[in-house]
């Protein structure tokens, strides 16, 4: 090889390297994506819960990695938008060892992230929140396919309202 292939292979070599670097950051490998967000499920078996905060990542590339876990694990992947002060997401999360909510969520792989926190990240991944909690169905790339439900939906925040309305909006993901 002469020097002046040498001196062209270099710098592409580089840039491979660099390129190769860039794309792994983007989206994070799936023992990234366990280390970074442990399930917090109270029924792992049923469904899967992470919490994802802004220090964990990008966003798009956190929700891309996400989706490949929910793949592995064949369940349907979901964000839940919530808030520490919204009244409707805390009983919402109190109720998660419920039965009917564990059936209800049977099949999902659900991703948290608090609006506060997020707020000035979301427009990049193009979600529009009006109000907590709010659920978007991800595709399985980890973008939204447009379909929601809000809290809204179900009435006074019990689990005999909110199971059957969860129940259906998720679909039975686990069939």
């Amino acid at each position: 090889m002469n020097l002046n292939t040498r001196l062209l292979l270099v710098p592409l070599a580089s840039l491979a390297v660099l390129a190769c670097a860039l794309v792994k950051d983007a989206s994070p490998s799936l023992a990234a994506v366990n280390e970074i967000a442990a399930d917090e499920s109270p029924s792992p078996d049923s469904f899967s819960l992470v919490v994802l905060h802004p220090s964990h990542g990008d966003l798009a590339g956190l929700l891309a990695g996400h989706a490949l876990r929910a793949a592995e694990l064949d369940r349907e992947l979901f964000v839940e938008f919530s808030a520490e002060w919204c009244p409707s997401c805390v009983i919402l999360e109190r109720s998660l060892t419920d039965e009917r909510m564990v059936e209800a969520l049977r099949g999902v792989y659900l991703i948290r992230l608090d609006i506060d926190e997020w707020q000035g990240r979301l427009s990049e991944t193009r979600f529009i929140v009006l109000g907590v909690p709010t659920f978007v169905e991800l595709d399985g790339e980890g973008v939204s396919t447009g379909r929601t439900i809000t809290g809204a939906a179900w009435g006074p925040d019990t689990p005999e309202n909110m199971a059957p309305v969860l129940l259906e909006f998720f679909g039975g993901a686990s069939g």
